[in-house]
């Protein structure tokens, strides 16, 4: 595959993602079947929350990461740095997208080193495909990407959908297993597995209990979904069967809300970060509240940078981490850890999902 196809896939899926509706369709996040149940007596003064909180043993100023998203191309470069330095200065982790397109081209490689430059003093994530796992890269490929980003970890992102309905896609996962723990064994840094919106089961949380991956990311249904994605790809390329195919799984997946669930169920220890659908600090809430001890957010920041700039990526953040405090304050906490032991209602389709899969909330 030429290097010129990476680059122009990788736009497209920035200019979509800026330019057209691609929320997953006939599926939500379930969120909004979690209600907290609010505390009129107090016992704190707002002053007194903290969500500061460590990820991966790295001190960090809310429970917040800028998800991986792009990288690769000049437009990718661009908006990296932007994240970036939204990122350094709230002090919060940042992810970069698949470093794929800078193994095949050295002219790439820029377009990720930059979120180090940019952040120098947050946690950074380096990014690869599991179909890349799956079909052997080497170990030395590995730590290629680990040196291009500084990275403190490593996520290996899943997105078996998107493989299967792209057109140039690669959905070959047949030694991922075996290979993913070779590379555990090979790398100084943790490694997260990251879904890509279609969420993660108990079933597949169990799969990789003994690999010695250290995080989840659900990447849970019900956020922008790259089925719509590579269907809106499909349109504009005359394809019409590809396209037809893709809208016919555009709700696909587990919602974000019962996925976090799924994966708490069977990995009660993991470092587990909830993405898929959040827009907000009481999103955030809910989903720590039901196990996640970080919430992602890439869609609404990326909109926020490229049309915006830094200060609006900044400004959005900052809202998003002082709706959080909130929610803690009018739980009745002062830290993290209250939250989540705050009294909480399950409704819906959610209180369907637990009780049918049997899942503890």
């Amino acid at each position: 595959m030429s290097s010129d196809i990476i680059f122009t896939r990788k736009d497209q899926h920035l200019v979509y993602s800026l330019k057209e509706n691609v929320q997953a369709r006939g599926v939500t996040t379930l969120l909004e079947c979690v209600r907290f149940v609010h505390q009129t007596v107090l016992e704190a003064n707002f002053s007194d929350v903290d969500v500061s909180t460590k990820f991966l043993g790295y001190e960090v100023a809310a429970p917040i990461v800028i998800s991986g998203m792009t990288g690769g191309t000049p437009m990718g470069g661009k908006v990296n740095a932007m994240l970036a330095e939204v990122a350094q200065r709230l002090k919060v982790p940042i992810g970069v997208g698949s470093q794929r397109a800078a193994l095949k081209d050295r002219a790439a490689v820029e377009t990720f080193r930059v979120v180090r430059e940019k952040a120098p003093d947050v946690p950074v994530i380096a990014n690869i495909g599991a179909s890349q796992v799956s079909m052997g890269l080497s170990a030395g490929e590995v730590q290629e990407l680990l040196d291009m980003v500084g990275a403190d970890a490593l996520a290996v992102h899943l997105n078996p959908l998107q493989e299967v309905l792209q057109p140039e896609g690669e959905p070959s996962f047949k030694n991922f297993l075996g290979n993913l723990r070779e590379i555990v064994k090979s790398v100084k840094v943790p490694v997260i597995l990251k879904q890509t919106g279609e969420g993660f089961s108990r079933e597949s949380a169990l799969k990789i209990a003994d690999t010695g991956v250290k995080g989840v990311d659900v990447g849970g249904a019900g956020g922008t979904s790259f089925a719509v994605i590579e269907g809106l790809r499909a349109r504009y390329a005359g394809l019409d069967l590809h396209e037809e195919i893709a809208f016919e799984f555009a709700g696909w997946g587990i919602p974000t809300a019962a996925s976090v669930l799924e994966v708490r169920s069977a990995l009660p220890d993991i470092l587990l970060i909830a993405t898929g659908g959040i827009r907000s600090g009481l999103d955030a809430a809910k989903v720590i509240r039901l196990g996640a001890d970080f919430a992602g957010l890439a869609l609404p920041v990326l909109k926020e940078v490229y049309y915006r700039g830094v200060e609006g990526g900044y400004r959005f953040l900052e809202k998003v981490i002082r709706e959080l405090k909130i929610a803690v304050f009018l739980t009745g906490g002062r830290t993290l850890a209250d939250l989540k032991n705050a009294p909480i209602v399950i409704t819906g389709e959610l209180k369907d999902w637990v009780v049918q899969r049997g899942l503890r909330v």
